[in-house]
């Protein structure tokens, strides 16, 4: 009895000291490392790259030889005969010979091995590589459109965060203030409006520290998705919404990188050498003769029964050399290579519009990191000003030359001038991860 109390014990203990479920501490660079393993957009993209390796090969197995076995078997319900009229004797005879069995067997296997089709095996292996790169490409741009959406998605959650810690606090500060207001009234010292203000001023904030809280959880309701994170996985942000202000960037050496560097640029590249091939391919089934060698084995058996062990199988091997020159085929070659040069032509004009997109993006990243980066700097001062503001109405408000009113403005005015500090960090960050995208880093 008391060894099972003891295990019961034992038990118990155990289950107390184990550890609740762990929460995940997520900084920047591991909600990248998840977002790039569980998203499914990304892991789509990847598998278009698989479908275009296995293009390059079916492209190379056209110069390959095929070979193909054919057997069959047919009963002859009416056998064709011949009838023959010859003299023997000086007498004139004719007779009847049947030109077949009724059980006819035939196989064949038959071999056939292009020689040269026009170059277009060599030009359909290029196209197919040209694909695969673009596919590849595909996946690296992927990537950099998620890695853009990991970092608005993580900086918002913790701007967010940040926001509601300041409402929160300056709400605290706030019902301070009011318990200053009210102690203070009961000796007399204060007016019931000071008190009075402090409860409106209070109650007029509760609904800003419920939207900030309300925009936190959405804004980590954000994040969670973009890593793929099953909602009853716990995690909790562990980094600082902290920037160092860039230095100045040269707006022609930026366009000049991206145009190097931006996946998107070098696929339209690459289309347009792979819409070059496919002129030429089809330029090549008009007129472009086309040699193929064939061997061919078979064998023929014809009987009127079943003993397969008996029967008189006929062999026939044969070997040649097929060439084939389309003529004409109703325009539809002529057709296609006009369409293969509009295709051209669409391809140019849709590679300018892409450049002047990414020149325009580009510019429009330098000038709002500029923008940002101004907007920072004043919010900084701003917070200087605010939280002196602040010191100066506490000192003034302890020594009775002003009221309950200024010291709580000048409370909300700092508040005001940290979260404009948050935001601009915030721009910042989103700014330069802009940029970076923008240039195809």
């Amino acid at each position: 009895m008391k060894y099972k109390i003891s295990i019961l014990m034992a038990a118990a203990i155990l289950i107390v000291c184990l550890p609740a479920g762990a929460v995940l501490q997520v900084d920047f660079q591991t909600a990248m490392e998840l977002a790039l393993k569980n998203n499914r957009g990304l892991k789509l993209l990847k598998v278009d790259s698989q479908y275009a390796d296995l293009q390059v090969k079916e492209a190379y197995s056209a110069a390959y030889p095929t070979i193909n076995a054919i057997g069959s078997y047919s009963r002859s319900i009416i056998i064709p005969e011949m009838e023959s009229d010859f003299e023997m004797n000086g007498e004139r005879m004719s007779f009847r010979m049947a030109l077949g069995r009724e059980n006819n067997f035939f196989g064949q296997i038959e071999l056939q091995q292009p020689l040269w089709i026009a170059g277009k095996i060599g030009l359909g292996v290029k196209i197919a590589k040209i694909y695969r790169q673009i596919a590849d490409y595909g996946v690296d741009h992927g990537e950099s459109d998620l890695k853009m959406l990991v970092t608005q998605a993580y900086y918002t959650a913790l701007l967010a965060g940040e926001m509601h810690r300041l409402t929160v606090e300056t709400e605290g500060q706030i019902a301070n203030h009011l318990k200053n207001a009210e102690a203070m009234f009961a000796e007399g010292v204060v007016s019931e409006y000071d008190k009075l203000r402090a409860e409106v001023e209070l109650a007029n904030f509760k609904p800003q520290v419920t939207a900030a809280e309300e925009g936190w959880k959405m804004a980590l309701e954000a994040l969670r998705i973009v890593m793929g994170l099953n909602p009853e996985e716990e995690f909790e942000l562990t980094g600082e919404l902290e920037e160092e202000i860039p230095g100045e960037v040269e707006i022609d050496a930026a366009v000049l990188r991206a145009l190097q560097n931006r996946v998107d640029y070098k696929q339209l590249a690459l289309r347009g050498k792979m819409l070059n091939h496919i002129l030429e391919v089809e330029k090549r089934n008009q007129y472009w003769p086309n040699f193929f060698l064939s061997v061919g084995y078979q064998l023929q058996a014809q009987e009127e029964d079943f003993d397969i062990d008996d029967y008189f199988w006929g062999e026939g091997l044969s070997a040649g050399i097929a060439v084939s020159i389309p003529l004409f085929d109703g325009f539809k070659t002529k057709n296609r290579i006009q369409m293969a040069k509009v295709n051209l032509k669409r391809q140019a004009i849709i590679t300018s519009q892409v450049e002047e997109g990414i020149r325009m993006e580009v510019k429009t990243a330098v000038w709002q990191l500029e923008q940002a980066v101004e907007k920072l700097t004043a919010s900084r001062q701003a917070v200087m000003q605010a939280e002196k503001g602040y010191a100066i109405a506490e000192v003034r408000y302890e020594s009775g030359i002003s009221t309950q009113v200024e010291l709580l403005d000048a409370r909300l005015a700092q508040t005001q001038a940290q979260i404009g500090e948050l935001s601009a960090k915030f721009d910042i960050i989103l700014a330069k991860a802009a940029l970076e995208r923008a240039m195809g880093r």
